[in-house]
């Protein structure tokens, strides 16, 4: 008999902590799915964003802020322009990576390399287009203020490779800088 009472209440109490978990709203997701993914800003946004970033750290003056925020508009909208219509913001053309192959790397066979050429036009045309905000640029801006902006943005340039390598390493499960090993015995626990 204290068996069946002993078998009945192990049921009960699975059944109440079963029926608790149930009790979620139905909405409530786990917490990675919660996340959205960022807003996607427009050129406009952007092109503010930088302008005044640079107002700061140049000391721009009106005039100047208006001819370097035309300049970084006009960059931005030529951009989004070159993203092809129904693909997300971080999607490169050709694929997910820059071989466009988009699973395995490389191309036929060992010693052959894939050649995107798709990846390389669009590489081509985000550097005309900077170059020729740079320009743009430089003819609004002083001497030293022009200098400012290159440090600016090759320490601006040197930052975003960094977040991308720590990303890659981060995708890659964490390898040490140039996929090194950690030297010695492995850590033991006690």
């Amino acid at each position: 008999m204290k068996r069946i009472f002993l078998i009945i209440g192990a049921i009960l109490l699975a059944y109440s902590s079963a029926m608790a978990q149930d009790d979620k709203p139905q909405d409530a997701k786990p917490q990675q799915e919660q996340r959205q993914a960022p807003k996607r800003l427009t050129p406009q946004e952007r092109a503010t964003m930088q302008a005044d970033r640079l107002k700061e750290e140049l000391e721009l003056t009106e005039d100047q802020y208006k001819k370097v925020y035309k300049a970084i508009l006009n960059r931005e909208k030529e951009t989004e322009n070159l993203m092809p219509a129904g693909r997300p913001g971080g999607m490169r053309p050709g694929g997910m990576r820059p071989g466009g192959g988009g699973g395995m790397r490389g191309g036929g066979g060992p010693g052959v390399a894939k050649v995107n050429t798709g990846m390389n036009s669009y590489q081509e045309k985000i550097k005309s287009f900077r170059e020729r905000c740079d320009k743009k640029i430089k003819k609004a801006l002083t001497e030293e203020q022009y200098a400012k902006y290159e440090e600016y943005e090759a320490k601006r340039l040197r930052e975003q490779q960094e977040r991308m390598q720590r990303m890659k390493n981060n995708r890659q499960g964490g390898q040490r800088p140039g996929g090194q090993r950690p030297q010695g015995p492995p850590p033991q626990d006690f």
